[in-house]
């Protein structure tokens, strides 16, 4: 995909071996997307077999992704912008989540700040 500012951040997806809609699981990370986390959680293609397309994105700079690695300078909008791109993925049905921890957990944060309307992120007053 690429950013409001012409950057290229890069993912990989997963997706269900089935025909129908949907939710996205977006995880946007700094430690390179060939391990997803899954010292922690399951692989994506788990994920996938429950109903859900996985998306596991290099942050700028990091990765294979293009840009400058600056430390959560860029994830408020870098992280709207990735989980509008995600909400309109073919067989996505509109809703994004994030997940992860460490870095991924500051990502979903500074998405949210920036209230993209796919988010389906837990919000409490």
């Amino acid at each position: 995909m690429y950013t409001r500012d012409g950057v290229r951040l890069d993912a990989d997806i997963y997706r269900p071996d089935a025909d129908g809609e949907f939710p996205v699981l977006l995880m946007r990370q700094p430690y390179g997307r060939a391990i997803a986390s899954t010292v922690v959680y399951a692989h994506p293609t788990w994920y996938a077999t429950h109903g859900y397309i996985l998306v596991i994105q290099d942050v700028r700079g990091r990765g294979t992704s293009e840009g400058e690695f600056k430390l959560f300078v860029n994830e408020i909008a870098d992280g709207e912008d990735a989980v509008n791109w995600a909400a309109k993925l073919p067989g996505s049905n509109g809703k994004v989540g994030m997940y992860g921890f460490s870095y991924q957990g500051m990502t979903q944060l500074y998405a949210a700040a920036a209230k993209p309307p796919a988010f389906k992120g837990r919000q409490t007053s």
